[in-house]
């Protein structure tokens, strides 16, 4: 990258939650101008008018197609929703850089992604995408990608609870849980407040679609885990513990040390809690010795910050040659 030019950034599929949250993130970001806003829903109108919580930015809201998009921009996000960004992403892929933020291409085997979503358009193209989770072995990668795959929210917390012991995990059990804004931004009878504000409820118990994405990266099998995802009367964030059994016994805090010594934004902490880190893009981890040889785990992210928006900034950062944090790490988290 030029020295003291700016990155052209545009995000297609700007009016959902996600999009939104990563336009806040791209506007304190010293390196980034904003080139186009996108949704099939608006032509030119100001996004203020559409969220009025940003009536003080004048910037617009369009329907560009995707090609001119990426003609005039460094980098695109996709904030499309599941199964919609394999086209965009098979039509952009090497005009410029994109960062996709739906789960299309964050599995590279196409029968693995026929068995949790469907049958892949561009199967070929699952080789050629770039997986973006920094912390767990991609950065080489990433600074190389043309187009880089962000991992799902539930999938980036659940693996970095393993990723310490990978290829020493006997048996692993997480229980999740997340708030509200997950669900997205359509209404539906599961995430209604009157309802979703008063309880708790699991749902695709060994079955959710992360699942893949969380043994890849922790070197075991679907049989070697358990998964509970869990809804929580709570708008952001995701609280997750875990018991790990593990193989052969090891020094946990020398394995800790050694997966994120150099990690900027994985915080070890003797307690975790959701108020410590949402809003920001910090994910707070422990890992205490339990009985029989198993590892107590926990951890929390904020799911349109870290498990979104923050780490797709992260992404670019490093696809352009700037430092990770860049943007990134005086964004301090909301508290309380």
């Amino acid at each position: 990258m030029t020295q003291g030019k700016k990155i052209k950034a545009s995000i297609i599929g700007i009016t959902g939650y996600t999009g939104l949250e990563l336009l806040r993130l791209l506007l304190a970001h010293p390196k980034v101008e904003i080139k186009y806003l996108t949704s099939r829903q608006h032509v030119k109108e100001p996004i203020g008018k559409i969220y009025p919580h940003l009536a003080h930015l004048d910037l617009l809201v369009t329907n560009t197609v995707p090609e001119k998009v990426a003609k005039d921009s460094d980098v695109v996000f996709l904030c499309l929703p599941h199964k919609t960004a394999q086209d965009v992403v098979a039509a952009l892929h090497g005009k410029t850089k994109i960062v996709d933020l739906s789960a299309d291409f964050r599995l590279d085997d196409a029968a693995t992604y026929k068995k949790y979503y469907e049958e892949h358009k561009y199967p070929a193209l699952l080789k050629k995408v770039v997986y973006g989770a920094p912390e767990v072995g991609y950065t080489a990668s990433i600074k190389k990608a043309s187009t880089v795959a962000n991992p799902g929210c539930f999938a980036f917390l659940g693996q970095l609870l393993l990723y310490p012991f990978k290829d020493n995990i006997k048996q692993a059990d997480i229980f999740a849980v997340t708030g509200s804004s997950g669900a997205g931004k359509s209404p539906g009878d599961g995430t209604h407040h009157p309802v979703r504000n008063h309880n708790m409820k699991s749902y695709n118990i060994n079955k959710h679609r992360h699942i893949p994405e969380i043994t890849r990266s922790a070197g075991i099998t679907e049989k070697q885990l358990n998964f509970v995802p869990t809804s929580g009367p709570f708008t952001r964030g995701i609280f997750a513990q875990g018991f790990v059994t593990l193989k052969k016994k090891t020094n946990i805090d020398a394995a800790v040390k050694k997966a994120y010594g150099k990690a900027p934004f994985v915080r070890i902490q003797s307690e975790v809690a959701l108020a410590n880190i949402v809003g920001s893009n910090f994910v707070d981890l422990s890992f205490i010795e339990g009985t029989d040889g198993k590892v107590l785990v926990q951890g929390a992210l904020d799911n349109i910050v870290k498990g979104a928006g923050g780490s797709a900034v992260q992404n670019m950062n490093l696809m352009f040659g700037l430092k990770e944090t860049e943007g990134l790490i005086n964004l301090s988290p909301l508290y309380p």
